[in-house]
């Protein structure tokens, strides 16, 4: 049986019962008690105690928590679905999908309260439709958004702010500018059944929750000072400086880790950054070239991922070879472009 707000519950371990009040994470909820005290207990130390006196003895409540929608039904999410925030896009029309306008959800499937704010994105900057507060596990609908304005601005800005009462692991604030491809809205297959929604979607990850283990990284800046400390060793014995151009075996390597590109990045949302690291990507790829470099060594790191992919984009878009950058030197934080 899955938990929900509201759910009357029994002490595994001690005596008493109290009532779910809050859903903390996957582990972990607030139980309010008989003096109206909310307390956090593992899920695993709970007894549901069934509505109705005729119904089977109380079963253990199971880990999975229970995702509210504001339509009718519920969804009940999967473990194979991660913690994070998600928008998605559901046709009011799904069997007249190319004249339909298309409702727009905020999904929250973390054990976090969030703060959001909703905007799109045009020429003249930025027009926020909605902002407000999404309980954990919850999700909301925004707006229904006209087709031909779905069309016309197709990017969107939606901004986070995490926060919970308990005790809990921090994340940093989010400020993600997504965008749609409209010509997906025009194909059927886009829209799937979902964990998050009754209707059927087409679901974009924001972002994803990370974990304390996570977020305690080794410090970037360890790599950097190893190759740094390599190539003022061997720099000396490198001849024909001048002519270094005309050298087939030249190389270059970029270090896109913002610490190496601007003095602070204090302030800066994540799409900020990005920008910041893909403009130095552009111009170390231009410079390769026009200086017949053999390749061009790009460290990006690993983290969540994001950056890479960003990267691996571009290189898609300019039809350059690329493969991993050698594993002894970088780990799995390089990429090694082949320029000639």
């Amino acid at each position: 049986m899955h938990f929900k707000i509201g759910d009357k519950v029994r002490f595994l371990n001690e005596k008493g019962e109290g009532i779910i009040s809050k859903i903390i994470n996957k582990t972990t909820v607030g139980v309010t008690i008989e003096d109206g005290f909310e307390l956090p207990f593992a899920v695993s130390e709970l007894l549901t105690i069934p509505k109705d006196p005729t119904s089977p003895s109380p079963s253990k409540i199971v880990e999975e928590p229970v995702f509210f929608n504001e339509t009718t039904s519920k969804s009940i999410i999967t473990k194979e679905e991660q913690e994070g925030i998600y928008m998605a896009f559901s046709p009011e029309k799904m069997n007249d999908i190319a004249h339909s306008d298309f409702n727009v959800w905020l999904i929250n499937y973390t054990g976090y309260q969030i703060l959001f704010s909703y905007s799109i994105v045009s020429a003249k900057g930025f027009k926020t439709f909605e902002t407000g507060t999404i309980q954990a596990f919850e999700n909301l609908l925004v707006e229904t958004i006209d087709r031909k304005l779905l069309t016309e601005s197709s990017n969107f800005k939606v901004d986070i702010l995490f926060f919970n009462e308990q005790e809990h692991v921090y994340q940093a604030p989010i400020s993600e500018i997504v965008k749609l491809k409209p010509i997906k809205l025009y194909k059927e297959n886009a829209f799937a059944d979902n964990n998050f929604i009754s209707e059927k979607a087409l679901i974009i990850n924001i972002t994803k929750i990370n974990t304390l283990e996570e977020q305690i990284e080794t410090p970037k800046i360890d790599l950097s000072k190893i190759l740094l400390q390599k190539r003022s060793h061997f720099e000396p014995h490198k001849k024909s400086k001048p002519h270094i151009s005309n050298n087939p075996a030249y190389e270059l390597e970029i270090d896109l880790h913002i610490e190496e590109l601007v003095d602070t990045h204090a302030g800066m949302s994540n799409a900020e950054i990005i920008q910041i690291q893909l403009k130095h990507l552009q111009r170390a790829i231009d410079k390769a070239i026009a200086e017949h470099c053999r390749k061009l060594v790009v460290i990006h790191g690993v983290g969540n991922g994001r950056l890479k992919s960003e990267v691996h984009a571009i290189l898609d878009s300019l039809k350059l070879r690329y493969h991993d950058g050698s594993y002894a030197k970088y780990g799995f934080g390089a990429t090694e472009i082949v320029i000639a």
